[in-house]
């Protein structure tokens, strides 16, 4: 147990599935408060009914990651239901597969504006709650697509690569804040939002291959045998969460079973 999460609330966004419904539900199991944000409600609904049927406390709410003004409400709404806001997980994405001569420019935009902006809008927006609190911990998901070359994923990589700079630059803005910003870089884990990017990937190439077998290839690439489970990612996020990570920001931390080790 990281009992140092007791006293924190936390805001999760993505919470509706795959990585998000994981740490929410960890971070629920850690005694934080979590406010869990989706496009899709009825399932982020689902998510606070596992916390609260386990005796964790958790909020769902709607909002879109691409646009300003649902983001904006998102944190007052968040402020006015915990006073005090102690996390971000700016975990919201989405899928997109295509080599840069065959991405449209609307594919480009869609992705970025979700996976990059409506990320960089949630710290935005609640980092002067942060500054005026002289505490906080942000935590942006990555990719190891920030880290290496991987084909057919341009607008994907270009969107977790920038998140990777920024969060060693806001690392160096907020520090004097006693604000952490650090960023997880996953490798390939099991999760629906992967599964769609596979199939996408296939579909493309016109493969007669199944996305299960695809997985298992990918697979049999990584040093400890295996694709990444969501738990991976939840426990790290718990670790930035806590106090025990308090000297660490600027980070972009693989969890990827050693594939960047090679």
């Amino acid at each position: 147990m990281t009992s140092s999460l007791n006293t924190k609330s936390i805001i999760v966004t993505g919470a509706s599935s795959g990585l998000g419904r994981a740490t929410s539900l960890r971070l629920g199991q850690e005694g934080a408060k979590v406010f869990c944000v989706d496009i899709n409600l009825d399932a982020a609904l689902e998510t606070c009914e596992l916390i609260t049927s386990a005796g964790g406390t958790a909020v769902a709410y709607k909002a879109d990651m691409g646009s300003e003004p649902e983001i904006i409400d998102m944190v007052q709404q968040a402020t006015n239901e915990f006073k005090t806001i102690d996390g971000l997980l700016a975990n919201a994405g989405i899928a997109g597969t295509g080599a840069a001569h065959e991405t449209s420019l609307e594919d480009w935009n869609n992705l970025i504006n979700v996976s990059l902006t409506g990320k960089w809008l949630c710290a935005k927006h609640l980092l002067p709650h942060m500054m005026a609190n002289r505490f906080g911990s942000i935590i942006f998901q990555s990719s190891i697509c920030a880290l290496n070359g991987f084909p057919n994923l341009v607008a994907y990589s270009a969107a977790k690569g920038a998140i990777a700079a920024i969060t060693r630059q806001m690392a160096t803005d907020y520090g004097e804040y006693n604000i952490r910003i650090n960023a997880i870089a996953p490798g390939t884990i099991e999760t629906e939002l992967v599964r769609e990017t596979y199939r996408q990937r296939l579909n493309n190439a016109k493969s007669d291959t199944t996305v299960d077998e695809s997985l298992a290839q990918t697979a049999s690439r990584y040093p400890l045998g295996r694709l990444g489970q969501e738990v991976d990612i939840s426990n790290m996020a718990a670790f930035l969460f806590s106090e025990e990570s308090s000297w660490m920001t600027g980070t972009v931390i693989p969890v990827d079973g050693g594939y960047t080790a090679k």
